[in-house]
């Protein structure tokens, strides 16, 4: 099963060969040094994950990890998957 990292807009990553691939990448994506993560299911195979809060950008957006079935199936727009990746800007 392969997991992308997507928001309400754009692909960020992926395909990930396990959610916790996925997930791991999320957390690097958002600086996140958090015990306790903050991720929670919103669907079969859709999990959201917020990172923390961010001193220089004060919001980050939070990531959607879940399967390209479950992505489409929860009204994510086939489309998102067909863009390029995000360039790192690190």
């Amino acid at each position: 099963m392969e997991w992308h990292i997507i928001n309400h807009r754009d692909y960020i990553d992926g395909p990930f060969d396990s959610l916790e691939a996925a997930l791991e990448q999320a957390y690097q994506l958002g600086n996140d040094t958090r015990i306790d993560k903050r991720v929670r299911r919103r669907a079969e195979n859709f999990y959201i994950y917020r990172p923390p809060y961010d001193r220089r950008e004060r919001w980050q957006a939070e990531y959607w990890i879940a399967t390209k079935e479950a992505a489409i199936a929860e009204g994510v727009s086939k489309e998102i998957f067909s863009q390029p990746l995000q360039e790192s800007w690190y």
